[in-house]
Parts: structure tokens; sequence; C-alpha cells
């Protein structure tokens, strides 16, 4: 589902050109499965992704695709054996459509191996894009890598007359600089794809990565120039997706009314099917939901010293500005530490950012506390907020003026500290924002600095006045 850059085709042709090599023969075994025969999708087997991306600052999933991504039966449940996954024309939260997008992250990822699906494609004239995927267990998009076995409403296949028969694959990944790498292939088939189902594989191993459709292959990649091609992340274990989407820059619709694809459109999968014996290969089962932090101190955005652990933003995180935040850290002086960060929102609009991350088994904080120093001279109010996958977020609010939490609005550095009970009902087992705040239209610019986020498990404030004592003597 990722989309190519002026940078994307650099080494297409030399891939090109040796993927037609033979790729090398493995017995094969099954060692994972989803027959869809259960009344109702298995959640030890897939998550829910939802919303428009908006949350990752993602806006339209980073594609300018148009629905919202539920978790409800309407857009996805089982019927007869088969996974049904209907995009609809509806108004929902301010989207026109909606649709489901499943995912087997933190429940099964792989490296190497052929993984097959048998799928019945909606009927896609115009405006509709299935896509059956996988996306690197860790790292940062496109250093982590994906592959698309299938995907489909392609502009071009639009454009010639033969939406409902294309069909294409592709890879991406990150050059030696992180930018963003791609190859890519497609096959207009002899029949249209929505009439019945047909069998959809990836063959990958330590040489090539193909996409077949009924045994006819349509995409072929030679992945062993490792490091001439910059290619590590294809050698590491990825997880599934299949979602429908709507609109967006691979179908050339970027608005409602351009879509004029029968709806409800339905993707229906029959099964997928996961067969390894390549002496190289991997499977993770649940493997990669992380296990409990480790207490005392887990950095969000610190260089303190005292840390049991911290994210990582040249692997697992980021951080997001969600819209009307601009940088000026330059010439800022940190709290402590190197880094800062240090943003102006201009009047007139809304401004928010999120740390999004792997999701993170916080449960050892229960208790605990969310801490922060800030600096601003605005007594306007703004929300700070957690957030677990799927839809549920929340927020605390942070009133105009006063002091609050240990704020002062003197434009001064203050510590803030957010006791997560406050955050009522905030399940810390699974944590993937870390950290958000989001404010309302101000009246005028408001600058605002923020350093040493951390979470602070229970029962630790006995180090802490420590810890600050070391700091205000090295001031």
């Amino acid at each position: 589902m990722g989309r190519p850059t002026s940078l994307s085709i650099v080494f297409a042709a030399f891939l090109a050109a040796t993927a037609c090599l033979p790729s090398k023969a493995h017995a094969q075994t099954p060692v994972w499965a989803e027959e869809f025969d259960g009344p109702g999708i298995e959640t030890d087997n897939w998550v829910f992704d939802w919303g428009t991306g908006a949350h990752l600052g993602l806006w339209g999933w980073g594609n300018g695709e148009l629905q919202y991504y539920t978790d409800r039966p309407e857009n996805a449940r089982i019927e007869d054996g088969v996974l049904i996954i209907e995009a609809r024309r509806e108004d929902y939260e301010g989207s026109p459509f909606t649709s489901a997008r499943l995912k087997t992250e933190n429940r099964m990822a792989f490296k190497y191996g052929t993984l097959e699906a048998r799928i019945r494609l909606p009927d896609m004239a115009n405006g509709l894009w299935p896509a059956y995927w996988l996306l690197g267990a860790t790292g940062v998009w496109p250093m982590r890598g994906e592959i698309d076995i299938m995907e489909a409403g392609n502009l071009e296949a639009i454009n010639d007359g033969v939406v409902n028969r294309w069909i294409g694959g592709a890879v991406h990944w990150a050059g030696p600089n992180g930018e963003h790498w791609m190859h890519h292939d497609s096959r207009v088939h002899d029949t249209n794809l929505n009439e019945n189902f047909h069998i959809y594989k990836l063959t990958w191993d330590d040489q090539f990565i193909r996409t077949f459709i009924d045994d006819i292959e349509y995409f072929a990649i030679d992945i062993s120039p490792i490091e001439a091609a910059s290619l590590h992340e294809l050698h590491k274990p990825h997880f599934l997706l299949l979602n429908l989407a709507v609109g967006g820059q691979y179908t050339g619709i970027m608005d409602a009314g351009g879509v004029t694809a029968p709806l409800p459109g339905r993707m229906e999968i029959d099964y997928v099917r996961l067969y390894q014996d390549h002496p190289d290969s991997e499977l993770h089962l649940g493997e990669y939901a992380v296990g409990p932090v480790p207490p005392p101190r887990f950095g969000v955005f610190t260089e303190r010293s005292d840390l049991a652990g911290a994210l990582d933003y040249a692997d697992d995180t980021n951080l997001f500005i969600w819209h009307n935040l601009t940088d000026i850290s330059a010439g800022v002086e940190p709290y402590e530490g190197e880094s800062v960060w240090a943003f102006r929102a201009n009047a007139g609009e809304w401004f928010g950012m999120g740390v999004h991350t792997a999701p993170k088994d916080m449960s050892n904080y229960a208790g605990g506390s969310l801490k922060f120093h800030m600096r601003t001279a605005s007594a306007a109010p703004f929300r700070i907020g957690v957030k677990p996958p799927g839809p549920s977020e929340f927020w605390l609010p942070f009133n105009a003026g006063g002091e609050q939490y240990g704020l002062v609005r003197d434009g001064e550095w203050h510590e803030v500290t957010i006791p997560l009970s406050a955050f009522a009902g905030l399940d810390l087992s699974s944590v993937e924002q870390m950290f958000m705040l989001v404010a309302d239209p101000y009246g005028e610019n408001v600058d605002i600095f923020i350093d040493n986020v951390y979470y602070l498990a229970p029962e630790s404030d006995i180090f802490e006045d420590g810890f600050e004592a070391i700091e205000a003597d090295r001031d």
C-alpha cells in the first residue's frame, strides 16, 4: 500500500533483470492457517486498524484514501466460512465511506515461506482498492519494508478499461540514506477477478520474492544483492494485512463523487495458509508483542541516565505532527540533554502531535505517573492524551490559566506530573500512543516547549528527589 517516489526505481532495472533467474526450491510444511471457520473474527489472529490514519499524522492513511476503517460487523465479519471485508458509502465520523483493515501485527509474523490466500475481489469500477500485503514487524516505514502480494483498482487499469482484470505486486524498502525505493509489476488477467475466487500466492526465500495468481507469476524481484541494493528489511519478519480501501492516489480518485464502484462492495477471503521449510525461515506467534516494560522509569523523550528503557525513534517510534505545529527548536535550550520539542502554533487553527510506537505493555506503571517538563506563557486550554491500539483515546484537559498538575503558565520550565489513574479506564497493558497533545484554535500564536517525557512506576518517587538534586547541581 506504499506509494513510489522519484527515487523509487533506482534499482528497478537491475532487480527486474535478475528476477528471471530460478529460485531455490524447498519442501513446504504448513505452519499457520486462518480458515475463517468460527462464528466471529479470531482476535488471537487479527487486530483492526481504525479511523482515517489522522491519529498517526497520516491523513487518508498516507495515500489520500476516503474511508474510515472500523471493527464493526457491517465492515468485517465471517459468513459461511468466508471473511467479508465490506466497503460502504455512509457518512461516518466525518468520512464518506467505511471499510475495514485487519492485520496480524503482534499476533503472527514470519520470514520466508509460501503464503497463499483464496480471495474474490469486489467490482472495482471505479474507486475500490483491495489489498493483500505484508509490513515489516519492526521499524519505521520504509525502513521496515513492505511486500504487496496483491493490490488492484489502479488508475492505469481504470484508464485502460481493465480495472477488474488488473492486479499488481510490489515491494518497498529504504535506500542507504533512508529514502523510499520500490519495484513493482502487474498483470492483466484473462477474466474479471470479481467473478470468481482465485488463489493469490507469495513465495519468499533468501533469493526471490514472487507473486502468483492461480500459479501464474505476475511479479518477481531478486532480493539476494542485500548490500548492493540495501535490501536488509526484506530479509526480516513481516506481518499480514487484508483491507479494502476506497479512493486515494492508487485509484486516482480523490473525492467521494468520483467513486462509481457499486457499494456495498465486498472483498471475500476464504482462507490464508502459510507454509515454511526454508532453513532460515522464522515464525513468530505473538512474540513481537512487547512484554511488560520494566520499572521504574521508561523514557518517551528524555536523555536522563536512570531509565529502565526508552522509545527508539530510529526503530519502532515516530513523532507525528498532526496539524499546525512548526518546529522552532533551533537555538532553544532544552530542559535536559541536547534535544527539545519546541513548536509554534498559529492562531485560528487547531493543532496536535503524538508519539506512536509499536504497542508497549505498560502494566508495570499502573498507579504511577506520566511526567514531563513544559514551558509556555499561554493561558489557553489544551489536552494531554494516551492511547491503546484501536479507536479509544484517553484525554486529560488542562484548563485555561492557573496551575494544574504542576504546570505554571509563566514561560519557565515546570515539571508536570499526571497520575496515570487520571486517564480513567485506560488499559496500560498495550499502549501505542505514549504521549499526545491537542488543542482547539487559539486567538493568537502560541509557543510550546516540552522535554524530559517519561513514565514513572508507582513507589518510585523516593528516587526522583535524588535525580532532581543532581539536575539542580548540574544547572
